[in-house]
């Protein structure tokens, strides 16, 4: 806009100095430029109402420090040509504090559609949300422009990196059979709230569990054998409240703590909860996680988290919707990089041995 300003002003001028000299040649020069003027910026007008602007991300999940390709699709619509055009793109971690600024200049031929990508590496994880927030025309000889604001938004989730963490699962955490709404279904257990399977009588079997009903009808003692419910022995409590003042580098570690130790205990085959507080649900979120699967939902769903401003005691606050639920293992993290398992500090949870 103040290029066109400019522009005006030369113009006036010239205009201006051939009316105070009388100089036919000024006022035919200034009459000439001010014609190619509006021509220019009618042309730049016209091409904004003709073309269509909007960015592409190919892919919605990478890893972290992989560089991802963003992509200023162009759509002209016109029968000219579209001589540049420079997109700018704002993009922030749903998890940091810094706004970056990303800039792609494209041009596109008429009735056509151009594609530029310009390569970002993601250095932090979290959720991405890149912002097309303005874009500028320019016109044939590439010195006036005008800008169009726009609102078009994708999202990008960047994964943390796993590392390979010792884990040790003792015999306490590998039998227990807390409260479950998951049951095993390969052994039977004792949770009369779920059959597990109907079968014959075996020495040893309790005579409360005879199916009298079935048994008559099968001419033999038929019985009912309850399900063995599949509980979480280990509690992860992740602590994003704010007022932490926690750097870049730490939040990093805080997510590849996290998921490294939850995979790790998939691994072994240990279910687990992961708790936190969500301030745009008022609420504690916990996730029962026993599949790899289940690792990547948990992190999304972490990831679309909104913090809350206070410091909030997550071991309190599960206490309290949790009652009379017991666990073997309590795991606590918080986003400065601290790692208290069972009540221990553990400095470098790679190098650790960690026991549930």
């Amino acid at each position: 806009m103040a290029t066109g300003l400019i522009l005006v002003l030369i113009v006036g001028a010239l205009g201006y100095l051939g009316i105070i000299y009388t100089s036919p040649a000024l006022i035919l020069l200034s009459i000439c430029c001010g014609v190619m003027l509006f021509l220019g910026y009618g042309y730049i007008l016209y091409m904004m109402f003709r073309v269509k602007c909007r960015i592409q991300i190919p892919i919605v999940m990478a890893e972290q420090e992989e560089g991802v390709m963003i992509c200023a699709v162009t759509e002209n619509r016109s029968r000219l040509p579209l001589p540049k055009v420079v997109y700018r793109i704002d993009y922030q971690n749903s998890f940091g504090r810094k706004k970056r600024k990303l800039s792609i200049q494209t041009a596109a031929d008429a009735k056509s559609s151009s594609r530029m990508s310009v390569e970002v590496a993601a250095k932090s994880s979290g959720n991405y949300t890149f912002r097309l927030v303005r874009v500028r025309f320019y016109g044939l000889l590439g010195i006036g422009y005008l800008t169009r604001y726009v609102r078009y938004e994708e999202r990008l989730s960047i994964m943390p990196k796993i590392t390979p963490v010792m884990i040790e699962v003792g015999l306490a955490s590998r039998y227990f059979q807390g409260e479950a709404e998951v049951y095993d279904d390969k052994t039977g257990g004792d949770d009369v709230s779920e059959v597990f399977q109907i079968r014959s009588f075996q020495p040893g079997d309790k005579i409360q569990n005879i199916h009298w009903k079935l048994s008559a009808k099968e001419d033999e003692l038929m019985v009912r054998e309850n399900s063995l419910p599949m509980g979480c022995p280990v509690v992860i409590l992740l602590d994003i409240s704010g007022g932490q003042k926690e750097t870049e580098k730490q939040r990093n570690h805080f997510f590849e703590m996290v998921i490294s130790i939850s995979f790790g205990l998939v691994e072994k085959q240990c279910p687990h909860y992961i708790a936190w507080y969500d301030e745009k649900e008022h609420d504690l979120i916990r996730v029962r996680v026993d599949t790899e699967e289940k690792v990547y939902y948990f992190i999304l769903l972490l990831y679309g988290a909104v913090q809350s401003r206070e410091k909030m005691d997550i071991a309190l606050l599960y206490q309290e919707n949790y009652r009379g639920e017991t666990a073997v293992t309590k795991i606590e993290m918080n986003l400065a990089g601290k790692l208290i398992v069972a009540g221990t500090e553990i400095e470098d949870f790679a190098k650790a041995e960690i026991r549930v």
